[in-house]
């Protein structure tokens, strides 16, 4: 059963506005506290726990309401920020920030790519939230352009979407993985050794295939697919060719299809991209402007260049009108032509 715009939560200090979006896994809705404040709530779908046994559906319920208070110590900027947990009947919640913004998926769709510096500016942010998430001893296992939202106003961007956050030894089956560009071999398969094989690595693979996304505007051939079809992963510069060497390898880097192949931190990961680590500012040319500020800009500055224009013939006017010129003297058809005329040098 999915909630109504309406239905009040948690004792009534929580009311549902509207569903957001929903997944295999969780269902996402717009809420509003007893102050007014919007928040996220996020529980899982009814239809997938129908669908397990006991025993499945309890891990899962357990799982999410285990996380939260993981997740809610990751306090970092590029970070959702967790506010709390509770069970609404036999589905567990999490309460989270609502971001006014949009993902990088809906605004790459609209752009077709970012520049590099700009798509290096959102990396190095999702980076950043990575390393809290790995200290704090949990994948997040999802990263990917439709998880990154960036707040409305500014370019700064926060990572969301926690429901397949689970601890490195964790049990939990790849039910959750998808066929998409975004998921490393080792999530496809829940044997022992897959399990085993599960780091930051693990993230890092998501991560560089979200760079290869905002650099190309194409989602890369699927891990599974490389590994049963023997596909070829495209490098992105063959796409795109205003990446750099640098750029391009790392990504290649980052995708190599077995996890011991690629860097084992996200701290030397963003390295071999040429990107600090921590303490980092990020420099003024690194933020590109969208392509609405880009307009707003031109139209202001020719706002202003009418706005000079008209002055000074305003300026001139009002000269006319202050210091008259001498009116011109008469003149009819007779009246001989005193130009002088230029005209070469005869030859003696």
């Amino acid at each position: 059963m999915t909630w109504a715009p309406g239905q009040k939560l948690h004792r009534d200090k929580y009311e549902i506005k509207r569903e957001l979006g929903r997944g295999r896994i969780g269902i996402t809705y717009l809420a509003t506290n007893r102050d007014g404040k919007e928040t996220v709530i996020k529980t899982l779908n009814p239809d997938l726990l129908n669908q397990l046994s006991l025993e499945d559906r309890n891990y899962l319920e357990s799982g999410l309401l285990d996380e939260a208070p993981k997740l809610a110590r990751c306090k970092h900027p590029n970070i959702v920020l967790m506010i709390e947990s509770f069970k609404e009947g036999d589905l567990p919640c999490i309460v989270m920030e609502y971001i006014q913004g949009d993902n990088l998926a809906n605004i790459i769709r609209t752009r077709g790519f970012f520049p590099e510096k700009e798509a290096l500016g959102y990396i190095q942010q999702i980076g950043q939230a990575l390393i809290e998430v790995h200290k704090q001893g949990f994948l997040h296992r999802d990263i990917k352009p439709e998880n990154i939202m960036v707040r409305a106003g500014t370019y700064q961007a926060v990572l969301i979407d926690f429901d397949l956050a689970r601890g490195f030894d964790s049990p939990l089956t790849s039910r959750g993985a998808r066929v998409d560009g975004f998921t490393p071999i080792e999530l496809y398969s829940n044997s022992t050794r897959q399990q085993a094989r599960r780091g930051a690595w693990t993230d890092i693979y998501s991560l560089a295939a979200t760079l290869y996304v905002l650099l190309t505007g194409q989602q890369p051939v699927s891990a599974i697919d490389r590994k049963d079809q023997n596909k070829r992963l495209a490098e992105p510069k063959e796409l795109n060719n205003k990446i750099s060497d640098r750029i391009n390898n790392a990504i290649i880097q980052g995708m190599e299809l077995e996890p011991e192949q690629r860097r084992q931190t996200v701290e030397d990961w963003l390295k071999e991209l040429g990107l600090q680590t921590r303490g980092f500012s990020l420099p003024k040319l690194l933020w590109i402007k969208p392509l609405w500020a880009r307009i707003i800009g031109i139209l202001t500055v020719l706002g202003l260049l009418a706005g000079i224009i008209s002055g000074l013939d305003a300026t001139i006017n009002l000269r006319d009108k202050l210091f008259p010129k001498p009116s011109a003297t008469p003149t009819n058809s007779t009246t001989q032509d005193t130009t002088p005329s230029l005209s070469l040098p005869q030859k003696k």
